[in-house]
């Protein structure tokens, strides 16, 4: 009996789909469940995920952007640290709170290398401005001192801290009782860990 082979890989969007499983999974479970994933019904504002913080009744917004690899070194076929990430000025909006997560995948893509959480009004302060889109290459290394350095979190625990420390510094924060209606969002129920792959479900 012949095997069929298929030479394929996957698409942007299923990369995309891994990542936010494994975001609103790292993330839970490094606030202990204090913060809460809300999808948007509509993703067509360049938001893919907010984080509702159950004791400050704050959320933050957040635009998800993955890398499944490092970029390759100057003329050689070797990876070095730094990852590129794009950012679409169609999707961008610098006077709204939102925070852009730049998430480098492990090789087995099971989970974050390295995350970078910058807000998007600094964000075109440090990238490179191009026609259509804004650019960042910022590296995974611990101790490298680049521009990019103070929004690097090395673990899922630092990532939700930075979220925690927004919602509780935000302005709203004695004022909001529930997530932002603006994403018009319902509560996700999160796939296990061992099924990343698998679409995020919607109540």
């Amino acid at each position: 009996m012949s095997t069929l082979i298929f030479n394929t890989k996957l698409s942007s969007t299923q990369i995309g789909t891994i990542g936010e499983n494994l975001l609103v999974n790292a993330v839970m479970k490094a606030s202990n469940g204090r913060l809460s994933p809300f999808l948007p019904l509509a993703d067509d504002d360049g938001l893919d995920v907010l984080f509702f913080d159950k004791e400050t009744g704050s959320s933050v917004a957040i635009q998800l952007k993955c890398r499944t690899d490092t970029d390759r070194k100057s003329n050689s076929k070797e990876r070095g640290n730094t990852a590129q990430f794009d950012v679409r000025k169609a999707t961008f909006k610098e006077a709204r709170s939102a925070y852009l997560v730049a998430a480098l995948f492990n090789k087995a893509m099971t989970d974050f290398d390295c995350t970078w959480f910058i807000s998007l009004e600094e964000l075109a302060k440090i990238s490179n401005v191009k026609s259509s889109k804004y650019v960042i290459t910022p590296s995974k290394a611990e101790h490298c001192k680049d521009k990019y350095e103070k929004y690097r979190c090395q673990t899922p625990e630092q990532l939700a801290d930075r979220i925690i420390e927004e919602c509780e510094s935000s302005p709203k924060t004695k004022k909001l009782s529930q997530p932002s209606r603006s994403l018009r969002g319902h509560p996700i129920l999160v796939v296990p860990s061992d099924n990343v792959g698998c679409p995020t479900s919607r109540l």
